[in-house]
């Protein structure tokens, strides 16, 4: 997988082509490079694999999944500090460098499917570009071609409507999906990744529209169907499936997360290829104890497993809401620990289990962290493969849908979701269709309460499994986003639970290793007490005015953060579903129209 031509073709590219403007400068109608490049189809694969935009992401950034600690555009936005003198402008580099391959692939001379193959993925790229717009700004203008400083009619109109350019969107996908080529490669991109934008583009329309009223579109089921269509056309002609096969000590979960080499991984689509000796690396100190931790109410949504076999809700077991963090891991659906940090958890170089930082809420992300060697904690210096798309994803799409639709089945349960909770073995025993229907968990009931379904319960629940398999993905904040359910941000996220003032262990290794008291007299006072062992391990957090924590019952509860919880966090609907056009791009275009949920 690890090719050498994966690498030079995306460099190339990248060095034709950039992502900025200044591409089609260098490329006027009339040049003879222009004239003397697009001939074969071999340089129309070379110009698109430098138009490859896919990432992984390994947190989910602000949302209720986490307790995040830096500054955000969403806690701005919460705040009132965002607005259209202060929002950064749009950016159409990437789209014009699109438009231009689109516009000249065609004169290439060669076999008609590969050229095809190529127009397609560049209205793949055209199509996953253009809606991550629209899903920031609803209605933006549409381009299907590259603009000359002669084009000034369509350089300076308005605004297109939503509804046309995502119909135009979806036209490109069809496009793709019916002129792409398959291919065994997890590091290029297929037809299969056209289906997989294909379903995830229309599940995100399809939801949006159904609960976004203010958008007046109330065809949002065709877009549920393509959903399906799309997810089960991966689904029965493609040989993906859940991995079930451990990679040497690392459970089947963890293995996707944290695995060198994700090539032969039956469930991964499309993966990023990192690679140590190629200089591909990223982040893993920037995850774990640095700057976010697990929110209280993500883990309170992974399963409870009772003695007699079933899963049943967390906040079902007696004295849930002041379990200590050493003790909410007991009989949990396993993928928690391979998400949050598990007690006792120790690095392989280190002598004691590793400390969480409690002042972040004290449930640490381990997914992506788990099992990886030295070498990879220095900022920057992680080399594991990363899923950028999985099979486990294709299954939550066609499950979700169909909920939407109100069509779900169990053997559709069975083919998805139970799928999905078979990775993890008996411990998690297969969802039941009659119960989400008949006796749905109040606690998601509450949570997505505008659900508008005739299986609002398996809606509910496909939400909460989607949660749990795809935490810390970087999926979360655009689910809430299209669910209609932002006003979830406004409540401050909460941490691990502490019973009092006082010295205790946190990571249980039966050591004392942080205290927290009102003043330093209490603590010096409780030092006393302490081991040996205890006052060479012990860190001490003063929980006063001046505190960055505080509790939510004052001198006991869950840890929040103090900025947090005075910033009085406000989430306007459905003014805040949608990004401000700035004043500058205006300035620029008069025609363009402030976005009307913004317009004062």
């Amino acid at each position: 997988m690890k090719t050498a031509k994966y690498i030079t073709l995306s460099m190339l590219g990248l060095t034709m082509m950039g992502c900025n403007d200044s591409f089609l400068d260098r490329f006027p109608e009339d040049s003879l490079t222009e004239k003397s490049f697009f001939k074969s189809v071999s340089d129309l694969e070379t110009y698109a694999y430098g138009l490859y935009n896919w990432g992984a992401s390994t947190t989910d950034g602000v949302s209720d999944n986490v307790i995040y600690c830096e500054a955000s555009s969403v806690f701005d936005k919460m705040n009132g500090q965002l607005t259209p003198e202060e929002v950064g402008q749009w950016g159409w580099g990437t789209l014009r460098s699109i438009n231009f391959f689109l516009a000249r692939a065609p004169q290439a001379t060669g076999n008609e499917a590969d050229i095809n193959h190529f127009i397609g993925l560049g209205r793949l790229y055209r199509a996953k570009e253009y809606y991550g717009k629209v899903q920031s700004y609803s209605d933006v203008p549409w381009y299907s071609k590259d603009l000359q400083t002669t084009d000034t009619e369509e350089l300076y109109k308005t605004q297109d409507p939503r509804a046309l350019v995502v119909d135009s969107i979806m036209a490109d996908l069809d496009f793709a999906v019916k002129n792409m080529k398959d291919g065994n490669s997890k590091t290029e991109i297929y037809k299969v990744v056209a289906l997989a934008e294909q379903a995830r583009i229309a599940l995100n329309e399809g939801t949006f529209r159904k609960y976004h009223p203010e958008l007046e579109l109330n065809d949002y089921d065709r877009f549920l169907e393509l959903a399906v269509q799309a997810s089960e056309t991966i689904m029965n002609n493609y040989d993906y499936e859940i991995s079930n096969v451990p990679n040497g000590s690392m459970p089947p979960y963890r293995a996707l997360f944290s695995s060198l080499d994700l090539s032969t991984n039956p469930e991964v689509i499309l993966v990023m290829d990192n690679d140590k000796n190629l200089g591909r690396k990223y982040g893993i100190s920037s995850i774990f104890n640095y700057n976010h931790s697990i929110s209280r109410d993500l883990m309170e949504d992974y399963l409870y497993i009772t003695e007699d076999g079933k899963a049943v809700p967390f906040h079902t077991v007696p004295g849930y809401e002041t379990m200590t963090v050493t003790e909410v891991y007991k009989n949990r659906d396993p993928r928690m620990a391979e998400t949050l940090m598990p007690i006792g958890w120790q690095r392989e170089w280190d002598k004691m289990p590793a400390q969480q930082k409690m002042e972040f809420g004290g449930y640490p992300q381990v997914k992506f962290c788990l099992d990886t060697p030295q070498d990879m904690w220095e900022w920057g210096t992680a080399y594991c493969d990363l899923p950028i798309l999985r099979y486990a994803t294709i299954l939550l799409i066609n499950a979700e849908a169909k909920a939407e639709l109100g069509i779900l089945t169990q053997e559709d349960l069975d083919k998805t979701i139970n799928k999905i909770r078979g990775r993890v073995g008996v411990e998690l025993p297969p969802a039941k269709l009659d119960e989400w229907l008949n006796n749905p968990d109040p606690v998601q009931m509450a949570r997505y309460s505008n659900i508008k379904s005739t299986q609002a319960g398996a809606v509910a629940e496909v939400r909460h499994e989607r949660r749990i398999e795809l935490a810390c993905e970087g999926y979360r904040y655009n689910d809430l986003m299209r669910w209609g359910c932002a006003k979830l941000l406004e409540k401050v996220p909460e941490g691990a639970y502490i019973p009092g003032y006082g010295y205790m262990d946190t990571n249980g290794d039966g050591v004392k290793d942080v205290g927290f008291f009102p003043d330093s007299e209490s603590a010096n006072e409780a030092k006393k007490d302490l081991t040996e062992e205890d006052l060479k391990n012990v860190s001490t957090q003063i929980i006063d005015d001046k505190s960055p924590i505080m509790f939510s019952e004052g001198d006991h509860g869950h840890i929040l953060r103090t900025s947090q919880v005075q910033a009085n966090w406000e989430w306007i609907e459905p003014k805040y579903y949608y990004t401000p056009i700035s004043v500058r791009d205006i300035n620029i275009n008069p025609n363009l129209k402030q976005n009307k949920f913004w317009a004062e």
